[in-house]
């Protein structure tokens, strides 16, 4: 099965949401009487118990920061009568925190993570630490719906479902949009810089152009990057365009006839082809390009920094469309840099790699899954799946994405939506922040036309003409049932990319020595063992 099968079989899996709010016609502000919350549900019991509900979500304790003085939060807690208790988790963190919880039996009632494919997700399911979703979601047709895709097969292990996928794209090309350069084009044209470029030599001139002539007097740094791996992606494409996948799981590709091997490790001798990628993040890094404390920045001090313009170019994902990038940094442009975001800046295109071939980094169509403890108890389960049901409803996703009706938004006669005021509604309730996302990333892709114009027109044309120079692309060819067999193996080894980023690019031995030392550490641990059992397993079932 490689990469096409896997594409035709998301062809229609963004129905992300599908739209059966006639379900839900109440107010959704619940009043804590059975009669009440039978209207609402039909089940008078399912909220007769005030219930606790502890959570980990990524910066949690930011987006349920105001309590009940949060009108979303309390319309969630008071229509399903519990109180959320945060368990705070970040993008440099949550991985870690999962693990040690997992190990000492702290973790939270539900939480999410990126593990379905590694080796963590299948030891907690043998360990009864994760709770088997029920195969039987009639009760909850919302979710039902949701989790009728081929997704669903990812999450499945021995015929029981265990996680919630969390949809993030409709097709392969979408996955472009995770990983965005934006760079400063109005500084780049000051330092003399006339064409915008169109490979990573060029990129490179340009930035070191900016940084010396530092027009503005800000001390400009080179990239920065809501974290650092973010970089890794972009930088993949120039020789290893299918070394990185979500979570820890990674691609197989072919390596001879009838044998596969990790990407990363591609190449007539075993790991020659990343050499170039490792060397180029090296220099970008040696010179400055890459910013020096590009490891220790965090995603807000990254967003700051281009922002004030102290940084030359910014690795960002979502999307040039994505809301948080245009709360965090473009509504503020103007009144920073006195112009418009557009102005001003410039989005790299796809960079050719060593061969002159386009690639773009390639991630599953789902990033991230929701998980439930396995010692809840029944009452608890269930209500985390009504909650689930509820937002991916259209009352529950009004209400999650766009608040109060009436105080932050209207439904107009045509069923368009217009926000009523100036300010993001999560600006007003941040608890949208989480719960936008909780059980998908990507709320409308059903009837887009129908939502707010919270993004200009001219930003979602940009990303959708990355979208279609991607669908130009041709992906390497790749063994994605290497992938399952791999991630389901006792003796699975995870291929942690970050670290070995971090340890070439921060050396000081030949790029090549230090890489040649991973490999043989790699091979200490059973890397040669891992796959040949993944091919010999691979080829017996017939794949």
């Amino acid at each position: 099965m490689g990469n096409e099968n896997k594409g035709n079989r998301m062809v229609k899996v963004m129905l992300c949401v599908v739209i059966l709010g006639f379900l839900f016609m109440g107010t959704g502000c619940g009043e804590s009487t059975e009669a009440q919350a039978e209207a609402e549900t039909g089940t008078a019991s399912q909220y007769r118990d005030h219930l606790e509900l502890t959570v980990a979500y990524w910066q949690i304790d930011d987006f349920l920061a105001l309590g009940e003085e949060d009108a979303v939060l309390k319309t969630l807690e008071d229509k399903f009568n519990i109180t959320i208790v945060p368990q705070n988790i970040t993008w440099d963190d949550y991985y870690g925190k999962l693990r040690l919880w997992a190990e000492t039996g702290e973790l939270p009632d539900l939480f999410v993570g990126a593990a379905r494919q590694g080796k963590d997700y299948y030891q907690w399911v043998r360990e009864g630490i994760l709770h088997e979703i029920p195969s039987d979601l009639s009760a909850y047709p919302n979710l039902a719906q949701y989790m009728d895709s081929p997704e669903k097969e990812g999450c499945m292990v021995d015929g029981k479902l265990y996680c919630i996928f969390r949809q993030t794209y409709s097709e392969q090309a979408e996955t472009v949009k995770d990983r965005t350069i934006a760079y400063r084009w109005d500084l780049a044209r000051e330092a003399g810089i006339t064409r915008e470029p169109s490979n990573w030599e060029e990129f490179r001139v340009m930035i070191q152009a900016i940084r010396q002539t530092d027009s503005r007097g800000t001390k400009i740094g080179g990239m920065t990057a809501k974290n650092f791996n973010m970089l890794i992606g972009p930088l993949f494409t120039y020789s290893i365009p299918l070394a990185s996948s979500g979570g820890t799981a990674y691609y197989w590709i072919p390596q001879g006839e009838d044998t596969y091997v990790p990407a990363l490790f591609a190449g007539q001798e075993f790991g020659e082809d990343a050499l170039a990628t490792w060397q180029l993040a090296r220099d970008m890094y040696v010179e400055g390009t890459i910013e020096q404390d590009i490891f220790l920045a965090t995603t807000s001090q990254a967003e700051e920094k281009f922002l004030m313009g102290r940084s030359a170019a910014i690795c960002f994902d979502g999307g040039i469309a994505n809301t948080r990038n245009h709360e965090n940094i473009v509504r503020y442009w103007k009144e920073v840099h006195g112009t418009d975001f557009l102005e001003d800046v410039r989005f790299l295109d796809l960079m050719p790699s060593v061969t002159g071939e386009l690639y773009y980094p390639v991630w599953d169509y789902a990033w991230s899954e929701s998980y439930i403890n396995g010692n809840v108890s029944d009452e608890k389960l269930e209500r985390i799946l009504a909650l689930y049901d509820y937002l991916l409803s259209e009352e529950g996703m009004l209400l999650g994405n766009f608040g109060i009706e009436g105080e932050t938004y209207q439904m107009e006669a045509d069923g368009k939506i217009t926000l009523l005021t100036k300010e993001a509604p999560s600006d007003i309730y941040p608890s949208i922040g989480m719960f936008a996302s909780l059980v998908c990333w990507n709320y409308g892709s059903q009837d887009a036309s129908r939502f707010p114009t919270t993004i200009p027109e001219e930003y979602v044309r940009l990303d959708q003409e990355r979208v279609e120079k991607a669908r130009e692309c041709q992906i390497p060819e790749y063994q994605y049932a290497c992938t399952m067999v791999a991630s389901r193996m006792e003796d699975y080894i995870v291929i942690d990319t970050n670290d070995i980023f971090q340890r070439i690019v921060l050396g000081t031995e030949p790029v090549e020595e230090i890489w040649q030392k991973i490999i043989r550490e790699y091979q200490e641990q059973g890397l040669g063992e891992m796959i040949e059992e993944v091919n010999r397993q691979v080829r017996e079932a017939g794949e």
